[in-house]
């Protein structure tokens, strides 16, 4: 798996020293890197078994896709979740991601999957946040 830890919350302070930008520029080739591997996956559908937390919400639970919509949302008993949570697609992982990297006074820690690019771990910590944002993607499954 590889693997990448980029904390930004620190990076204020790390202005001055020219590897502070070299880590950066490295970790989002990283992440674009992967993202464009998962863009290049030869089917549209697919499951996956998700950890996640998102502030003091956390669920363990299968997620079907078709295309770009969650289809399907069923816990570890295999009942169907009920409520108005929407949970990610893998795209919107990728853009959850995104959107934290080089934001002030955030964390983002990421590990992928070598066939298809997908994150398999993904940490947003911030400052400000009451818990970080935490998502752990395995099982992952094409569907034909």
């Amino acid at each position: 798996m590889r693997a990448f830890l980029v904390g930004l919350a620190v990076a204020g302070a790390l202005v001055a020293c020219s590897n502070s930008n070299d880590v950066t520029t490295g970790a989002k080739q990283t992440l674009d890197q992967n993202q464009a591997l998962w863009g290049q996956r030869t089917f549209g559908s697919y499951a996956y078994d998700l950890s996640l937390q998102d502030g003091s919400f956390a669920k363990d639970v299968h997620i079907t896709v078709s295309g770009t919509t969650v289809v399907s949302v069923v816990d570890t008993a295999g009942v169907p979740v009920a409520g108005d949570y929407q949970y990610p697609t893998i795209d919107d992982l990728f853009a959850t991601a995104q959107a934290a990297f080089g934001q002030r006074n955030t964390t983002l820690q990421m590990d992928f999957n070598q066939q298809y690019g997908y994150p398999t771990t993904l940490v947003v910590t911030t400052t400000t946040a009451v818990a970080p944002y935490s998502a752990i993607s395995s099982n992952l499954e094409p569907i034909p």
